[in-house]
């Protein structure tokens, strides 16, 4: 397994969370709930920018304070399920991550619940796809780093 994350390591893994969250917010900006009248597109670089940072306030707060938590725990607890409770809580706090994505900026689009779950989900499953090329890095790169 590959040593301490480097600076450089966690700027590429960064930029590549940008560059998927930008293309993601290009997707978007595609669709048809997205292109009604009235409903004011962000640049999908504004997209990648403001979910990077989302994440990185959310992964930090959340990633210490879980395994500052799981410390607690048993350890036979955190050795067996750590990992496992870690990525399925993820879920709903990306439900959270998303949905706060979209009310900063396609608040004017005024979708309705039900056109924000396609959105949603997709943005859960380019989350974690992101998160296995994060995951791939640290195992085969040395001094890369993972970000939420």
């Amino acid at each position: 397994m590959a040593g301490a994350p480097t600076p450089l390591g966690f700027a590429a893994f960064a930029a590549l969370k940008l560059g998927g969250y930008s293309g993601y917010s290009a997707l978007l900006n595609r669709t048809k709930a997205f292109n009604r009248s009235g409903c004011k597109l962000p640049p999908f670089w504004t997209g990648g920018l403001v979910r990077s940072g989302i994440g990185v306030v959310t992964g930090v707060v959340y990633g210490f304070g879980f395994w500052l938590a799981i410390e607690r725990a048993s350890n036979s607890f955190a050795d067996n399920y750590g990992v496992q409770v870690f990525f399925g809580s993820l879920v709903p706090i990306r439900v959270g991550e998303w949905l706060l994505f979209l009310w900063l900026l396609y608040r004017s689009c005024q979708l309705t619940a039900k056109e924000k779950i396609v959105p949603v989900v997709g943005g859960i499953v380019t989350s974690f796809a992101l998160d296995a090329i994060g995951i791939a890095t640290l195992i085969y790169v040395p001094g890369a780093a993972w970000v939420c």
